[in-house]
């Protein structure tokens, strides 16, 4: 599988680098992760593979790739994002003139 798409291709061989007890990312974690990417707004592939490589210090071809405690940094790392990104002050504090109350 791709890292961002549906395509169902061959699945790809685990890298060498990871050791072979590792805990492999489970189905529901693929999914949870393709529907948070989702939720970035990002379209371009380019730009996913740059959020994953700064949210995990390393890149990967494909979600199967990660291990299951990658794909939970990962899920953090996006719900703080949309978190950062959602929490905004009042209309109160976004205000661009002084009301009659800042003039007392």
């Amino acid at each position: 599988m791709s890292l961002f798409g549906d395509d169902t291709g061959p699945e790809p061989a685990r890298p060498a680098s990871q050791p072979a007890s590792a805990d492999t990312v489970a189905d529901w974690q693929v999914s949870q992760l393709r529907s948070a990417l989702d939720a970035t707004g990002l379209t371009a592939m380019e730009d996913r593979q740059a959020l994953v490589v700064e949210l995990l210090g390393r890149s990967v071809s494909s979600l199967r790739d990660l291990t299951s405690a990658e794909a939970r940094q990962l899920a953090e790392g996006f719900a703080a994002r949309k978190n950062a990104g959602t929490q905004r002050g009042s209309s109160w504090d976004d205000r661009e003139e002084d009301t009659w109350i800042d003039r007392l």
